[in-house]
């Protein structure tokens, strides 16, 4: 392992906890505060697009997918 796989392996994780850490925030505000009306689909969609966002985290580090061309 070089240095450099090193650290992109690094920047991944770390990118996948910021990601869950959001996802966890958003869940802890509109559970503890209320929203306004106004700003309700602003809301909705931003907790939208971490939850995609938290796919893609999952998909990578928990996807069936073939690494390599063995197997």
């Amino acid at each position: 392992m070089t240095f450099a796989t090193r650290n992109i392996g690094a920047a991944r994780v770390g990118i996948a906890v910021l990601v869950l850490t959001m996802l966890g925030l958003a869940m802890a505000a509109l559970v503890s505060v209320a929203i306004p009306a106004e700003n309700k689909d602003s809301f909705s969609q931003l907790v939208g697009g971490l939850n995609n966002a938290t796919g893609m985290v999952i998909g990578y580090f928990f996807g069936m997918t073939r690494r390599g061309s063995g197997a």
